[in-house]
């Protein structure tokens, strides 16, 4: 019994080694490393089914995705420092959209944010653009055209 311990651990071992880089272990690390390189995409919604299909989008486009029920969870989170770009609905308890993206910009930051709601009044549309918001969809929107302003805010960024 002691033996056959001793000969899986030399094939596991050895097959870390293998040329063909086929150890899972192996793909795991690399495929956890490439990750770690890809940019942060926070979203803030007060609806769970919201936030899970936000974020299978964002992670279906091989983004990292982080998800938080309210602005204030997203402000005491670490993530505050590494967003790529921001996906936030406008309407929620606490801190609603545009009461992030003032507490966001007095703090100096430049996240690109992206609102999506599903009460989109012009109003307070043109104040979120006028302070800097790269878009505003109405729910329910074309997945399509958050790709599009994601892409963008990603190269906002990267020029930043």
């Amino acid at each position: 019994m002691i033996f056959l311990a001793a000969i899986l651990t030399y094939m596991g071992f050895m097959q870390a080694f293998s040329p063909t880089g086929n150890s899972p272990s192996l793909r795991l690390a690399a495929e956890d490393q490439q990750l770690q390189h890809r940019p942060i995409i926070s979203i803030i919604d007060d609806d769970e089914s919201m936030r899970c299909a936000l974020k299978s989008l964002v992670t279906s486009l091989g983004f990292r995705a982080c998800t938080f029920a309210s602005a204030e969870q997203y402000l005491d989170s670490p993530r505050l420092d590494d967003t790529s770009c921001l996906i936030t609905d406008l309407q929620m308890p606490g801190l609603n959209g545009i009461e992030l993206q003032q507490s966001v910009l007095a703090q100096g930051r430049q996240i690109p944010i992206i609102f999506v709601t599903a009460f989109p009044e012009e109003r307070v549309q043109a104040r979120a653009i006028e302070a800097g918001a790269l878009g505003f969809l109405g729910k329910p929107f074309d997945s399509s055209k958050l790709v599009e302003l994601i892409d963008k805010a990603l190269e906002v960024g990267r020029k930043t």
